[in-house]
């Protein structure tokens, strides 16, 4: 399921996240970078801390500047679209109705019944919009995470925070990719059952003796002669 979610992910991802959101991140990520590495050598050159004549703190400066500037990129609301148009929000749930979801939990393939065929497509596109950016954003904060930490441990040392944060997203982002790769299964196995046949609509049964006309006709003695 993993190796399945990561392939869908890797060919949804440019039309899952908005090109103009995209573009938006780095511009943030950059204006984040640039006012960390101001702050920081106003800091060194005013304070003498961080000491940016050793070499050791000056990368790790630097790498916390990139880090930060990662992090600032992630949390520009990417704000993606389903298919029919719908608006979709960081921390959406992505959680489809039962008559879907039954065939997008753990376990073997399932057999999808061809009256829920329809639904299981529709569904499973809603969670492939709502989950690829998820992803996208995830993997954003594990590589903030890592450059943070590497810079702050040759800067001032190690910090057990920022692996706590990346050990999560990490997990969340696993996750993710685990389900992103069962709903693809489904949807799969649904897009080759046939079409579903359309659903009719029982007819209403007004109350009258049997055999009667529906309407307000109301049966007089000596009708049934």
């Amino acid at each position: 399921m993993y190796s399945l979610g990561w392939r869908v992910f890797r060919d949804h991802v440019g039309g899952a996240v908005p090109a103009d959101r995209r573009r938006r991140s780095v511009v943030v990520g950059v204006l984040v970078a640039v006012v960390v590495v101001v702050v920081l050598v106003t800091l060194g050159l005013v304070a003498g801390w961080p000491d940016l004549r050793d070499g050791a703190d000056a990368v790790g400066v630097a790498l916390l500047a990139l880090g930060l500037g990662v992090f600032g990129a992630a949390c520009v609301p990417l704000r993606p679209s389903t298919a029919d148009g719908t608006r979709l929000y960081w921390g959406a749930v992505s959680t489809a109705p039962e008559p879907s979801e039954r065939y997008f939990r753990r376990g073997a393939a399932p057999t999808i019944d061809p009256a829920d065929r329809d639904d299981v497509l529709r569904d499973a596109l809603a969670i492939r919009a709502a989950l690829v950016p998820e992803v996208y954003r995830g993997l954003l904060v594990v590589v903030a995470v890592i450059l943070s930490f590497t810079g702050v441990v040759l800067w001032a040392g190690s910090s057990f925070l920022f692996l706590w944060v990346a050990g999560m997203t990490v997990v969340r982002t696993v996750i993710s990719l685990a389900r992103l790769g069962r709903v693809e299964r489904a949807r799969a196995l649904a897009e080759v059952l046939p079409d579903a046949p359309a659903r009719t609509a029982a007819r209403s049964v007004r109350p009258g003796r049997p055999g009667t006309r529906s309407g307000s006709k109301i049966a007089l003695p000596g009708d049934d002669r």
